[in-house]
């Protein structure tokens, strides 16, 4: 596998895994429109959402996915560009 697709399995488990412990307060990491309802909006959320997810279901497809065509992805783009695509 190839390290940035096994980078960002981790990443995804390791930050689910703190979602649902508790450790960490999703509002400030997940996206909210600017002027809606809750109107927290921060940069860094533009970043940060990529890694949230619903549940267990959404988490095991999103991350099944991404090991079946991460690494054909990132051989044929290079780390680099996949990295700042993710």
């Amino acid at each position: 596998m190839m390290p940035v697709t096994q980078g960002l399995l981790f990443a995804n488990i390791g930050v689910f895994l703190l979602e649902a412990g508790g450790m960490m307060r999703l509002g400030a990491f997940a996206l909210w429109p600017p002027g809606g309802l809750e109107s927290n909006f921060e940069p860094w959320q533009l970043v940060t959402y990529a890694f949230l997810h619903g549940g267990l279901p959404h988490l095991f497809f999103n991350m099944l996915g991404l090991y079946m065509f991460g690494s054909e992805i990132e051989r044929l783009f290079g780390s680099r560009f996949y990295a700042a695509y993710y």
